[in-house]
């Protein structure tokens, strides 16, 4: 008896998050079905809801029904798309439309793309040590921003002055920036907003991750300039120079993160941030090390290292990690020189 108690109460809690879910999408279902709205509001509220919420291949389907112009469906189903939860079943979605030249466009836009979507990478301020300012020393949080993110997203008249206001007045992780600065679609503007939201960024050192929402290669070098001289001069004026060692779960989160970043080149320049800013005793040096292929690498982060380390009397041990005679005798003659 107990045992049947238990399975029905699991059963019926099954049934009520289902019905939640489902819920959610049936009143705004059921609010496109007003016949108040003109087919420019509906447009408005779909658009909305996509943007805002989770939502399954076949409810966007049910959406889409809605309107009979393939221009709207296209717009609904390009904005729906990185909200979509089974995106393995988005290939239905293509069948919506009478033009084929619209579904190419679809797929162009959403799947054939998915690869460069995902190659953005963001960072986290969790656990930044870095260089900041006293204007801004800790970053809205995760929640808040969400709110008023969708809040300064949601109005008539957005624009880049109102992301520009929203940043102003709050101290934003690089992370919360880049979000903001995605809904920009040209090149342009998308560098006018970093250039004056660089101020307002908790973790300055990280605003290196924005470039990769630049595609213009002129635009981008100025960019990092940008930042290049911002960071110089902060430093020239506060004369920043220390030396933080990290706790062991800080410590396995800065390994983890560079682990995880595939490609070698921003795998070096995580690395050279972490050392650059933190201290890092021979045995964690060796860790870090050992995560690179090159000797060049290599070699390069264990001559930036050796100033912030506290236990130098045990450095050269660290030639070990080496594999070529002539990197092994560039750091011996680097130890020599110190």
């Amino acid at each position: 008896m107990k045992l049947r108690i238990l399975l029905l109460s699991a059963l019926c809690l099954v049934v009520s998050s289902f019905g939640q879910k489902k819920t959610k999408y049936e009143s705004f279902k059921n609010e496109l079905s007003q016949k108040k709205y003109s087919s420019e509001v509906v447009l408005d509220k779909a658009l909305n809801y996509s943007s805002h919420n989770d939502i399954y291949v076949s409810e966007l389907i049910d959406a889409c029904r809605f309107f009979s112009s393939d221009r709207r469906k296209y717009r609904i189903c390009v904005n729906a798309y990185p909200r979509v939860i089974d995106k393995r079943n988005f290939f239905q979605v293509y069948d919506l439309f009478n033009s084929f030249s619209f579904a190419m466009k679809l797929y162009h836009n959403t799947q054939a793309n998915q690869s460069a979507i995902s190659q953005i990478n963001y960072p986290n301020a969790d656990y930044y040590h870095g260089l900041t300012t006293n204007a801004c020393n800790r970053p809205m949080a995760n929640f808040q921003f969400r709110n008023m993110y969708n809040e300064v997203h949601n109005r008539r008249n957005y624009s880049i002055r109102s992301i520009k206001q929203f940043i102003s007045n709050n101290c934003l992780s690089t992370r919360q920036i880049m979000k903001l600065t995605e809904t920009l679609q040209s090149d342009r503007d998308r560098f006018e907003l970093l250039q004056f939201a660089f101020p307002y960024s908790y973790d300055l050192e990280n605003f290196y991750y924005t470039e990769q929402l630049i595609n213009d290669n002129f635009l981008k070098q100025r960019l990092i300039r940008f930042i290049d001289r911002e960071i110089a001069q902060m430093n020239n004026n506060s004369g920043f120079n220390d030396c933080r060692p990290l706790s062991q779960s800080e410590y396995d989160y800065v390994l983890k993160s560079i682990q995880d970043e595939r490609f070698s080149k921003e795998r070096l320049k995580l690395a050279k941030q972490h050392i650059e800013r933190n201290c890092f005793s021979v045995k964690r040096i060796r860790a870090i090390v050992k995560e690179f292929s090159f000797d060049k690498d290599k070699l390069e982060l264990l001559k930036l290292s050796y100033q912030n380390c506290p236990n130098k009397e045990q450095f050269y041990k660290l030639k070990e990690t080496l594999s070529f005679s002539r990197h092994k005798r560039e750091f011996d003659q680097f130890l020599l020189n110190r």
